[in-house]
């Protein structure tokens, strides 16, 4: 193509056009160095952000079904604390999924339902909610459950005995949530002295034994404290009997730790069976705490957060049930909200200022060609008066432009990925510079993210390319204006 050699020609550096070459070559740097450091910064960001989000989800899920108020007021809820069928209990959400009929009422056998009592539904609503749920493509759901209790554990280290008390919320271990199986504590040797192999969670569910209890996972605070797998106790809970209120208790040890990432209740959350948090939670008043129960959805895709929630809005309004239940994505929770929205404000505010920055930096591009068009003003004659239209001569200098910054990309783009590969030793050898770590393990783990951020790389890479393109328009539409007539008679 005659444009495209004509421009690679002007580029080259040579001795004749020596500020022309200095120019370009300063601009190309400052390019690349725009790109390599955007590039670098969006995705460590990227990647923090994204580990931070799966911490605060880690014992949830990214979208959570719960019961609103009206559930709870409903003749679907209420009515098995009156039927014998439901041994005159409420029943739980997972409960509702197994049973045979949405109505387990016997007129025959029953008492007399009150006046006041809610008007029969024809909609077996949990199996509705879940229905909608499993609809949807790459997502899979489960029901969840939530209590609170006293966990008490016995510590015998030789001689010395001691307890540890805690107050605590307990919750249904899900063993197919791929972020609780990441986030597991290695055991080390006082663990693994401390426990039995049958004692230690190994994957799958939760270890049992007659003698023992159950296996519970409790928070790394609790190793912290000095705490070990294999360490006995029980969970302490209130319950009603025929005279009165006392406490029960159900043996438990300790089947490992979990890091419970930064969700506010995460240090005291413990990870039981379904059927000891059902147990449990059947004891209280479900009502109290309207978001002790429901459905969690997880997938690996966050980015189809917002249209999973419409689909589900939407079945959920068609199938009359959406009054009785409260569809939440994790930008919506209590303890995520102003984060989410925190890191969003911030992500905007950083890619504004880097496109100014990136303006800037292509800003040398205009100084450089319109240099190279004065300095070229000769040969533009002469291209000119051999048939060469002006439309041709602005698109040699348009080119030029073009070609610099998506250079300047290239070599950004290859230093980044460079840079990212080799993030570890780069950030040991700040921390040995100023004496302590660089960046809190607590608050960015223990490795920064290396890998380059696609989102990054398409955003630098077009707008890049793009204002070099625009900035080569001043110097093209100045070059296609030469008048071969003028410039050969004046030399």
């Amino acid at each position: 193509m005659f444009e495209l050699s004509v421009a690679l020609k002007y580029l080259l550096p040579r001795r004749r056009q020596l500020s022309v070459s200095i120019i370009s070559l300063i601009s190309v740097g400052v390019i690349s160095l725009v790109v390599w450091l955007i590039l670098v910064f969006f995705s460590v960001t990227g990647g923090l952000e994204k580990i931070w989000v799966e911490k605060m989800i880690s014992l949830t899920a990214p979208i959570r079904v719960t019961p609103k108020e009206a559930y709870y007021d409903s003749y679907y809820y209420k009515i098995d604390s009156i039927a014998s069928e439901s041994n005159y209990r409420p029943k739980s959400l997972s409960e509702k999924l197994k049973a045979k009929t949405a109505d387990p009422y016997d007129p025959d056998v029953d008492e007399e339902l009150p006046k006041d009592f809610p008007t029969p539904e024809e909609k077996d609503l949990a199996k509705l909610a879940y229905s909608a749920l499993e609809s949807l493509p790459g997502a899979s759901a489960k029901p969840f459950e939530m209590t609170a209790a006293t966990l008490k554990l016995n510590m015998t280290r030789g001689a010395t005995k001691s307890t540890v008390s805690q107050s605590a919320y307990l919750g249904s271990f899900d063993k197919d949530n791929p972020l609780i199986r990441k986030n597991l504590l290695p055991l080390d040797e006082k663990d693994l002295a401390n426990s039995k192999p049958f004692m230690r969670f190994q994957g799958g569910d939760l270890p049992k034994d007659p003698k023992l209890g159950e296996g519970i996972l409790v928070p790394k605070s609790f190793h912290d404290a000095g705490v070990l797998v294999g360490d006995r106790g029980w969970i302490a809970y209130w319950a009603a009997t025929v005279s009165t209120v006392q406490e029960m208790r159900q043996p438990v040890f300790v089947a490992g730790f979990y890091d419970p990432g930064i969700i506010p209740i995460g240090g005291k959350f413990i990870l039981t069976s379904d059927e000891l948090t059902s147990l449990i939670r059947s004891s209280h008043n479900q009502e109290d705490t309207l978001l002790s129960q429901g459905f969690n959805l997880r997938y690996d895709d966050l980015s189809k957060t917002d249209a999973y929630k419409a689909k589900l809005t939407d079945a959920y309004e068609r199938a009359g049930i959406a009054p009785y239940f409260k569809v939440e994505t994790y930008k919506e929770y209590d303890f995520t909200r102003d984060l989410i929205q925190q890191l969003q404000s911030e992500k905007n505010i950083f890619s504004l200022i880097s496109a100014v920055i990136v303006i800037v930096a292509c800003s040398n591009i205009i100084s450089m060609l319109i240099i190279l068009v004065n300095d070229k003003r000769l040969e533009i004659g002469i291209l000119r008066s051999m048939g060469a239209s002006s439309l041709s001569i602005a698109f040699i200098f348009g080119l030029a432009g073009t070609i610099m910054g998506l250079i300047g990309s290239l070599i950004g783009i290859i230093a980044a990925v460079l840079t990212l590969q080799n993030l570890g030793s780069l950030i040991h050898f700040i921390s040995y510079i100023q004496g302590f770590q660089a960046f809190n393990p607590l608050f960015f783990g223990k490795d920064l993210p290396n890998q380059i951020s696609v989102e990054a790389l398409i955003f630098v890479s077009v707008m890049t390319i793009a204002i070099s393109m625009l900035s080569g328009i001043i110097p093209a539409v100045k070059a296609s204006r030469v008048k071969p007539s003028e410039i050969l008679r004046s030399s």
